[in-house]
């Protein structure tokens, strides 16, 4: 089986490096050149939990047409980036090839369905994490099980194979909107915090104000799950959102990583996609609506500076 890596950033190259170490062809398509060469010179190197760092060798290419023959396409680019790459890897792949999204937040199963058809789209959520160290390298930060759905799941059983051989625990389910939910939530009550603070998971349960926006975030969201009638993988919402900040307490979430290399976030998917919702339903959200329009402020800012001259006239 031939896995292309669409997006080969923290989680993309996680599951990319330990499915090629446990014997799957895998090739990791970026469009970040200095990475792709990086990990063609030099090998993928994970810097695993405790510690220890594994290099893995595999194919990195920035040419999509590299993952023209592949049968699994695992999405993990930005959500920001998923109608492009959708449009772009539909044309170039080959019949029967399945576009698995594994990606954050609330909306990507929906734009790779309108390219790539329903039965070739598969939507997944997971709790592994990952940061990004640098071009070649990345850092293994949380474990946790990954579910996978397609509306034919004997598609996935060699894929999910792998993935259990690759150390992931994969599950092939009937329905995830209640796990997608169910992770949206804690993204919805970490992730944009810790953009804005510049704090890492953990450090948010250190002071009131920002436990007490983490309650309020929750909180809007839970009821527009309810409304929608998805029920959620855990009873108590608050709680598991404060227990996964302690759990991954060192980590800098994908959002605060995004800010820390003045990349557009995913928040229009996660605090974004709840204001969505929210709307259609005739529910009001204040502190995710504001949360959202500050993210936003700050990635056109991010744009604005990056697309700034380096050196000023003289």
């Amino acid at each position: 089986m031939k896995i292309g890596i669409v997006g080969a950033g923290a989680m993309g190259c996680l599951y990319g490096g330990k499915l090629a170490q446990a014997g799957a062809e895998v090739v990791l398509y970026d469009i970040s050149r200095p990475h792709v060469e990086a990990v063609n010179a030099s090998g993928l190197t994970i810097e695993e939990l405790d510690g220890k760092a594994t290099v893995v060798r595999l194919k990195a290419t920035v040419v999509p047409a590299d993952l023209s023959d592949a049968e699994v396409l695992l999405i993990f680019v930005k959500s920001s980036a998923t109608a492009a790459v959708a449009r772009q890897f539909a044309g170039l792949a080959k019949p029967g090839a399945i576009a698995v999204t594994l990606q954050n937040g609330l909306g990507n199963e929906q734009i790779l369905r309108e390219a790539f058809g329903a039965e070739r789209t598969a939507a997944g959520v997971t709790s592994q994490g990952a940061t990004f160290v640098g071009p070649g390298r990345v850092r293994h930060a949380g474990v946790g099980p990954t579910h996978l759905c397609l509306s034919d799941n004997s598609k996935l059983a060699a894929l999910a194979e792998a993935l259990n051989r690759a150390g992931f625990e994969t599950h092939l389910e009937k329905s995830v909107d209640s796990l997608v939910w169910s992770k949206l939530v804690i993204n919805v009550g970490i992730n944009a915090l810790t953009a804005l603070t510049g704090l890492a998971n953990g450090r948010l349960l250190d002071f009131p104000q920002t436990r007490a926006l983490m309650a309020d975030l929750v909180a809007e969201a839970v009821r527009v799950a309810q409304a929608k009638g998805i029920p959620l993988s855990y009873a108590e919402p608050l709680a598991m959102v404060y227990t996964v900040a302690e759990k991954t307490g060192r980590n800098r979430s994908s959002m605060l990583q995004d800010f820390d290399r003045r990349r557009p976030s995913e928040v229009d998917f996660i605090n974004g996609a709840i204001l969505r919702e929210a709307e259609a339903l005739g529910i009001e959200v204040p502190v995710n609506r504001t949360i959202t329009r500050l993210i936003q402020a700050l990635d056109a800012l991010h744009v604005e500076e990056s697309a700034a001259p380096s050196h000023p006239p003289a």
